[in-house]
């Protein structure tokens, strides 16, 4: 189920190109994309009551008898030529680690699993800057996710898309 949701989304470069090429979150996109690859799996039989914003998260479902509740988040980094005024990766990354935390706590009440599928962009290839990201992820492991499942888009020469999946 997840690597279909990654591989889905990392075939649609050319989007995550459009969205850094302006600067924008791509999270109401990702969320009608995330719940077109799980429709199409809940109509195979892979998973069942599949709920989109189903009591404050994204996303629920049930596969293999496991309850899951998704967020699904797009983070635009402060790396790699941003503008003045622009928000820090350290705020960023804060709001997102604050909604992981609501997501644990409702899917904890349900007895279910948090998952939290993250498009962060822009990076480039400065090794000072992929140290201080990664020292970013160490949050939400932290929070108790695994390692997350990663794809990394190229989005022009020498600038990246990440796409993580912590579940």
């Amino acid at each position: 189920m997840w690597d279909a949701l990654l591989e889905h989304l990392a075939a649609r470069v050319s989007y995550f190109q459009l969205f850094d090429r302006h600067r924008l979150r791509p999270d109401a996109w990702m969320k009608i994309e995330t719940l077109s690859v799980l429709g199409d799996l809940a109509r195979a039989g892979a998973i069942r009551d599949l709920r989109p914003d189903y009591q404050g998260c994204d996303v629920s479902m049930v596969r293999e008898g496991a309850q899951w509740w998704l967020a699904v988040r797009g983070l635009i980094t402060s790396y790699t030529s941003t503008g003045r005024g622009a928000r820090t990766t350290i705020a960023s990354v804060e709001e997102v680690a604050r909604e992981v935390d609501r997501i644990r706590g409702l899917s904890t009440l349900s007895g279910g699993s948090p998952a939290l599928l993250l498009a962060a962009f822009p990076f480039g290839t400065e090794p000072m800057e992929l140290r201080e990201w990664d020292s970013q992820l160490l949050r939400f492991e932290a929070k108790g996710f695994d390692s997350p499942t990663v794809r990394v888009l190229e989005v022009r020469p020498g600038r990246e898309c990440r796409l993580y999946l912590f579940a």
